[in-house]
């Protein structure tokens, strides 16, 4: 998928095709470069109309608990609202990192109207990510 933006901490692809984002994150990153990334995250996904999102949290690193807040009180609701019909989920190696993962998705269940699946290989979840824009292709020429 090609890259759309590109940090030390976060490149984003898209799959225009299949109206799919990824947030590939790539280690360690601060409050700041976790909220300004995520903002900007959802300002492509909004131009894009994205209708699946890959979280690729492989090499993520520890989420603080004060940016996990932040992301159900603030994020959720605004990601939400941009149409996603399928959220994958890479778990990241880092343990305290799938734990703040499951922390912050298990309080974000009444922001999330639409399916969440859980992967450790990124290629399932491209593909099971991606199968919603098909989906959706196939009721509107039905």
């Amino acid at each position: 998928m090609p890259i759309i933006f590109d940090a030390p901490y976060l490149r984003i692809h898209l799959d225009p095709a299949r109206a799919v984002l990824e947030t590939e994150w790539l280690g360690f990153c601060n409050s700041e470069e976790l909220r300004s990334s995520l903002r900007e995250a959802l300002a492509l996904g909004r131009a894009h109309g994205v209708r699946g999102w890959i979280g690729n949290n492989l090499l993520m690193r520890t989420i603080r608990p004060i940016d996990q807040d932040w992301m159900n009180e603030t994020w959720f609701p605004e990601f939400a609202r941009l149409g996603v019909k399928r959220l994958a989920v890479v778990m990241a190696k880092d343990a305290l990192n799938r734990m703040g993962v499951d922390h912050i998705l298990q309080r974000a269940t009444s922001h999330t109207p639409f399916d969440t699946q859980y992967f450790s290989d990124i290629l399932q979840a491209r593909q099971w990510a991606g199968e919603t824009t098909s989906n959706l292709l196939g009721e509107i020429h039905s």
